[in-house]
């Protein structure tokens, strides 16, 4: 990780030298301690009221006093810079300004504040509560059905980049549920899910991930292996939860798949 601990040491050094700058501190995976050497920098600063402005106009130059940018984007209304140097470190840096800020515990790695500023607040418990599931999984599993029912349209129009893009979002969608089913909060971002899956429905869904051509038969297949790992599991999930499994959807979106695609090797209940 020599070169994310680099670019963070320097970092700290800038902003202690930087009157505008109260505090800055890391989240994500540097933040809670688990970083490996793929991980992105997620750095937060506490600047004074009135030098937001001027620090954003000039935040670009103030960075590449430690390394050169290859990207650099302003995002959400200019309260985050998201920046690639050019020796390849992802960084995501959140401006923020007020008296003081609120950080989690066990989730931040202050690098430097003046005294008082940051305010621990405690983290998240890892485990999901029984509403946040239940929020999870309503709207997860009508979404996932609902992008099934669009494989006719792929299908019938030959569109096999939409037919792989499509199937890359169920495969989001399904892990989704099945981390939210195992009653777990993934925090760790679109790029660590392995630890947060269950290990069967992690190899299940591995399992299913193979296209040996890309054909419309192929493709067809990946979006039905997809679908029948929904159908297995999710009622066995909102029943552990105690949530109405949406069953009419599911028959609804695989009757529709069945009028256009021959030999849909599923059975709806």
């Amino acid at each position: 990780m020599e070169l994310q601990t680099t670019f963070i040491d320097q970092l700290t050094i800038l902003a202690k030298d930087d009157p505008r700058v109260r505090a800055v501190w890391l989240a994500g995976s540097f933040g809670k301690g688990i970083a490996d050497q793929f991980s992105d920098v997620d750095a937060h600063l506490l600047l004074t009221e009135t030098a937001l402005e001027d620090f954003r106009q000039g935040v670009r130059a103030w960075l590449e006093q430690i390394r050169p940018l290859v990207l650099f984007r302003l995002m959400f209304d200019g309260q985050m810079v998201n920046a690639l140097t050019v020796d390849g470190l992802r960084l995501d840096l959140w401006l923020h300004t007020g008296d003081a800020a609120d950080v989690p515990q066990g989730a931040t790695r202050v690098l430097w504040q003046q005294e008082d500023v940051l305010r621990w607040i405690p983290a998240p418990s890892p485990q999901l509560t029984r509403d946040e599931v239940t929020r999870q999984l309503e709207w997860l599993i009508p979404e996932f059905w609902r992008c099934i029912a669009m494989l006719p349209v792929v299908w019938g129009r030959g569109e096999r980049i939409v037919g792989v893009t499509g199937a890359m979002v169920e495969i989001q969608v399904l892990t989704d549920v099945f981390i939210a089913g195992a009653g777990v909060r993934n925090d760790r971002g679109a790029k660590a899910r392995n630890d947060f899956l269950p290990a069967d429905l992690r190899a299940a869904v591995e399992s299913a991930l193979y296209l040996p051509e890309l054909t419309d038969d192929a493709l067809v297949q990946l979006h039905l292996r997809l679908a029948r790992l929904m159908q297995q599991h999710g009622p066995i999930l909102c029943a552990r939860w105690q949530i109405e499994y949406p069953q009419q959807i599911e028959d609804t979106a695989l009757n529709y798949v069945r009028q256009f695609v021959d030999d849909v090797p599923l059975k709806s209940a």
